[in-house]
């Protein structure tokens, strides 16, 4: 399994973390915040373990296979979350709720317990925003080095900018991802935040909506929304949102120079599903007034993109949960179920219709070749959203809200419970076991199926 290499790529992660969290270290030494200890802690803890890692992994070092790189995910959205809580926990919150604030925001999600507590302070709202924008680069790198293969997605796609190398090393294919995406990824944060800034927005709360919006984290610095900015603010938010749940792999090539599209049969449905859901949005709002159409455009790309975060006339709940389920682009910040799936789901429909039709007629060659890990995900997904649905509502919450909670935890759409009536208040109002419970959805509405499915395969461990 190349435990070395794991090791090596855990000593990684780490020192990222550790470095990326020196930023709030000095902005709580600046502002003299009470919690600036919590963060020289952490920097010493992700930095020992980190250089400790890094030396047990000196030597040779043999390639992963799949199973060694499912260990360096879960080390990631499991174990590093460990030390990113440390500065949460050295304030009001217990350490079990640190670490609920750390997954939901690596995982992009977004759900706080308490969002006047996510915001209390610039450095914890720094600290949030930055655990979004390194979960975000780790959801296309893993999507894009892995996942995006006709085993997982059922049909070839846009090939990534970089060497998925040899089939039985895993690892280099995410190192490689990591090094080919985080120049763009970084520059696309800048140049956001650069814009949010002379559109009037302060600094801090620029730096961190630009993280939070490329991340797709749907993290705003302000209880008032997006309308308690300027609309020029409001204009740039719009774009962000439309990028985060785009093809990455697309942009990285566009940047890039490459000239290869013919693939790329995602981002114009995307595009199209963003007014198609705009459209439908202003409709059930009440239609009639024009003013209303570029509101739920925006509404349309923050809900697809699974940012989470409404403008104007809210639409119904129902809508905005299907919407959120649909996702964004495969190779995005986004999650939910991703548009390429249902492409393929609706090709297939549309071949066994035909056959039905006219059973006796030749059609060629099938257009899906391979989507048994499409409906294997299908699957998994419905069957946990309805587990995560059930686990609530028998908590005692309303029906609505055990809708919304399941699918924001599933899609990593966080803000999705603030639009039923009790989500306001954040998940402090739902039990320690339950937020345990969609701590786990969080995670596996990151992973694929057919891998959440290994974790629980003793065949598939049994070679280690």
């Amino acid at each position: 399994m190349g435990l070395t290499s794991i090791v090596r790529g855990f000593a990684a992660m780490l020192l990222a973390l550790c470095v990326c969290m020196l930023a709030p270290l000095f902005l709580a030494i600046a502002g003299d915040e009470p919690g600036m200890s919590g963060y020289l802690f952490g920097v010493i803890a992700s930095a020992s373990v980190g250089c400790g890692a890094y030396a047990m992994s000196q030597g040779r070092r043999p390639p992963s296979d799949f199973r060694g790189a499912l260990v360096i995910i879960l080390l990631w959205w499991l174990v590093v979350p460990v030390f990113a809580a440390i500065p949460f926990a050295t304030g009001p919150l217990t350490y079990s709720e640190a670490y609920f604030e750390a997954v939901t925001a690596m995982t992009t999600t977004g759900g706080w317990l308490s969002y006047e507590g996510a915001i209390a302070s610039p450095a914890g709202m720094l600290w949030r925003a930055q655990l979004q924008w390194l979960g975000g680069l780790a959801s296309i790198s893993i999507a894009a080095a892995i996942f995006i293969r006709p085993a997982f997605i059922g049909i070839d796609t846009l090939l990534p900018p970089f060497s998925r190398g040899d089939k039985d090393s895993f690892l280099r294919p995410l190192r490689n991802a990591v090094l080919a995406f985080s120049l763009i990824y970084f520059l696309i944060t800048a140049l956001a935040a650069g814009l949010l800034m002379i559109a009037g927005a302060p600094t801090i709360e620029a730096v961190v909506m630009a993280l939070s919006g490329v991340a797709s984290g749907g993290f705003l610095p302000r209880l008032g929304g997006v309308e308690s900015y300027s609309p020029a603010v409001g204009g740039v938010l719009f774009l962000l949102l439309i990028f985060g749940g785009a093809n990455f792999v697309l942009i990285a090539r566009v940047l890039r120079g490459a000239r290869e599209r013919a693939r790329d049969i995602e981002t114009g449905a995307y595009l199209a599903m963003i007014i198609i859901v705009a459209v439908l949005f202003w409709v059930l709002a009440g239609a009639g007034n024009l003013l209303w159409l570029g509101p739920q455009l925006f509404n349309a790309a923050s809900i697809l993109s699974t940012n989470g975060y409404t403008i104007g006339e809210a639409p119904p709940v129902v809508v905005v949960l299907v919407t959120a389920i649909i996702g964004g682009c495969a190779v995005s910040t986004a999650g939910g179920f991703k548009i390429l799936r249902w492409l393929v789901i609706m090709r297939r429909a549309r071949e066994e219709v035909a056959r039905l039709i006219a059973p006796s007629a030749v059609f060629g060659k099938r257009r899906v070749s391979n989507e048994l890990g499409v409906w294997i995900h299908f699957l998994v997904f419905t069957m946990t959203l309805a587990a995560l649905l059930v686990a609530v509502a028998v908590a005692g919450h309303p029906l609505e809200l055990a809708a919304a909670a399941a699918t924001a935890s599933l899609s990593n759409t966080g803000p999705l419970i603030t639009l039923v009536e009790g989500g306001a208040d954040g998940y402090q109002i739902f039990s320690e076991p339950l937020r345990w419970i969609m701590l786990g959805g969080m995670v596996l509405g990151r992973l694929e199926a057919a891998v959440a499915l290994a974790l629980i395969n003793r065949a598939f461990w049994r070679a280690i």
